[in-house]
């Protein structure tokens, strides 16, 4: 920032400064989700986010001190999107939410960029003692949890078979989610994650029908 910008911007009222610090963090936090989802953590350097949001190195430092703190505020944005997302899954229960999860391939294919910047952490951060590492854990219990609970309910309601392993029926979800996942990004689209999971879905539900 020039001197000449520096004066502006200190002279300018508080509201205006702060608005214009908002934004600037969350071009940010744009342009290090984009290259974190295209280079991973370790490709994309800070120099390389700073440019990409139009800021100079000590622009992007005023709001992440650090690389490791800009990675966590981009983790804690996606887990913010993302438990919005499973509020459109949790309003139902037992077999409802089973019959929700028909969606959620397409709830994927409507942010790929996220669906790009999980896998990739994911990936990186598998076998790291880290914060990152850590997160991934405990959403992924969440997950299986959620929806081990869903088919229980739909088992002990009658909606689904008595004799089902919800444990299992709840891996086996959660393991062709990330399969399809994956093969929608190496495919470049061209595998459906929305039909096939859709597909899946019915398939299971069909199977374990009373």
């Amino acid at each position: 920032m020039s001197e000449k910008q520096s004066k502006t911007a200190s002279s300018a009222p508080p509201g205006t400064r702060q608005s214009r610090g908002r934004a600037r963090r969350a071009a940010v936090l744009a342009a290090a989700r984009r290259l974190f989802a295209q280079q991973g953590f370790k490709g994309a350097s800070l120099a390389a986010i700073a440019q990409e949001a139009e800021l100079t190195d000590a622009g992007l430092l005023y709001h992440f001190p650090s690389k490791n703190h800009l990675l966590l505020a981009v983790v804690a944005e996606g887990d913010r999107e993302q438990d919005e997302a499973l509020e459109k899954v949790q309003t139902a229960k037992g077999l409802p939410l089973i019959e929700r999860m028909a969606e959620f391939g397409a709830d994927l294919e409507a942010d790929p960029l996220l669906t790009a910047l999980d896998v990739t952490l994911s990936a990186e951060h598998l076998q790291e003692d880290s914060e990152v590492n850590r997160y991934f854990v405990a959403r992924y219990e969440r997950f299986r949890s959620m929806l081990e609970t869903a088919f229980a309910d739909a088992a002990r309601t009658g909606d689904l078979r008595a004799d089902l392993d919800p444990a299992a029926e709840a891996v086996n979800m959660t393991a062709v989610i990330d399969g399809l996942r994956l093969q929608w990004l190496l495919s470049g689209g061209s595998i459906s994650m929305a039909q096939n999971m859709r597909d899946y879905v019915r398939g299971v539900i069909a199977r374990l029908r009373a």
